[in-house]
């Protein structure tokens, strides 16, 4: 397992465009993360004028909501992080590299196993990021701070995780599936911004619901934040259950048809 892990690491962090693309992710992310709260205030200080009620400014800073506000917002960069796992891994068909693994003694399995460990590394990457902006800007904007209001609602970091690990696997089974870069990331795109919005807006609601990228990105819920209880406006406080467990199920899904691809078709 280790060595697996570490041949991964190994071509990861050779690669000068991957941690380009890894650092502007970052960067951009972080950037978002820690301007938001100005931008956001800025706006509606601007509508505020011309509007017949206040609209107060309000913090998305504090302790234990801003949990719930900054995953929420990361959760708008997932496509990201699935380019990049369809860059690099595709890369991997265009260079020959399964082919060179296979012949040095790495077997399917093992090359499936090591995709799933770098779409790991990925959601871990965006988590990690995220849970460091929230440190730091929960800290800067909360006034009494204890271990307890700092440990309430973390479940949403969970779900960050889980969000962009389920996006990911779908990002990694186009990549499988086309093995070209441009196809992958067209056919991703396809999928995910016109096809599957155009079926469920045919379906029923209750139907449409249950599609993967809806579920997903249903995980976790607009924040009630002060704007939204301002219009009488109120959101999911909580991760549902059944949310997590049919993005779980999606994940199997789509890895283990990543898997069969990988077993069967010819490399």
């Amino acid at each position: 397992m280790n060595k697996l892990i570490k041949i991964e690491y190994r071509k990861l962090a050779k690669s000068r465009v991957f941690i380009a693309m890894l650092l502007l992710y970052i960067v951009s992310i972080t950037a978002m993360l820690f301007g938001v709260e100005a931008f956001i205030n800025k706006v509606t200080s601007n509508a505020s004028q011309n509007s017949p009620i206040p609209i107060p400014s309000f913090s998305l800073y504090s302790f234990p909501y801003i949990w719930h506000n900054l995953t929420y917002l990361s959760g708008f960069f997932k496509l990201l992080p699935a380019l990049i796992v369809m860059v690099f891994v595709t890369a991997e068909y265009s260079h020959r590299t399964i082919r060179q693994h296979i012949i040095n003694g790495i077997s399917r399995e093992q090359f499936f196993l090591q995709k799933v460990f770098f779409i790991t590394a990925i959601g871990l990457v965006v988590t990690f990021t995220t849970v460091f902006s929230a440190l730091v800007l929960g800290f800067l904007h909360t006034e009494v701070i204890t271990f307890d209001i700092i440990w309430q609602k973390t479940v949403f970091v969970a779900a960050l995780f889980l969000e962009i690990f389920a996006y990911s696997s779908i990002a990694l089974f186009f990549a499988v599936l086309m093995r070209k870069s441009g196809l992958a990331i067209i056919a991703f795109a396809i999928y995910s911004v016109i096809a599957e919005p155009i079926i469920r807006f045919y379906i029923d609601d209750d139907i449409a619901a249950y599609f993967p990228m809806k579920r997903i990105g249903s995980l976790i819920d607009t924040p009630n934040t002060a704007l939204m209880k301002l219009f009488g406006v109120n959101f999911r406080t909580y991760i549902e259950p059944s949310d997590v467990m049919i993005t779980l199920v999606y994940c199997f899904i789509f890895l283990g048809a990543t898997y069969l691809l990988i077993k069967k078709r010819d490399i």
